[in-house]
């Protein structure tokens, strides 16, 4: 999708309960389930795998146990309307001064932050996540980056990729 730029502008994120009526609505049949759709998009490109990249210090702060970084990258363009409404949907709290979505969250000890930015020349947008293990346990990472990649989804961004930097 991303070396297709004409299927990138055909191509609208949605909620699935509107995938479902508009699909229920075209087909006349109820949307298969996410495991079936998901096993129709057969066409992977294979990823080598890697040690995860450490960006940053490597030494989790006091009362830390770990640090890591998340990076989720989207295609398609974010228009100013709706970037000013992810901003407001995460409080603005934009440590970075650029004026772009940003936000914090604690979930128990574990410290999560997050900005949203243009990455490359204006090719797409990223969305950092740096979080702050308190323990070991790291169950509470997946449901924030999910949380957070379906909020910016909402708006209009397509997730492509999720990265782990240590």
């Amino acid at each position: 999708m991303r070396a297709d730029p004409e299927l990138l502008t055909r191509v609208t994120p949605v909620r699935r309960d509107t995938a479902a009526a508009v699909h229920r609505r075209l087909a006349g049949a109820p949307l298969p389930a996410e495991a079936v759709l998901r096993d129709r998009f057969r066409d992977r490109q294979p990823l080598d795998t890697a040690a995860p990249l450490r960006l940053g210090p490597t030494d989790a702060p006091d009362g830390c146990h770990e640090r890591r970084t998340y990076r989720v990258l989207f295609a398609k363009d974010l228009p100013d309307d709706r970037l000013a409404d992810l901003a407001s949907r995460w409080g603005a709290d934009d440590a970075g001064g650029r004026g772009l979505p940003a936000g914090r969250l604690r979930m128990g000890a574990d410290r999560f932050s997050w900005q949203l930015r243009r990455v490359g020349r204006n090719i797409g947008w990223g969305l950092d996540l740096p979080v702050l293990l308190a323990t070991a346990d790291d169950a509470a990472v997946g449901p924030v980056l999910r949380e957070l990649t379906t909020a910016v989804r909402e708006h209009g961004l397509i997730p492509v990729t999720t990265e782990r930097f240590a």
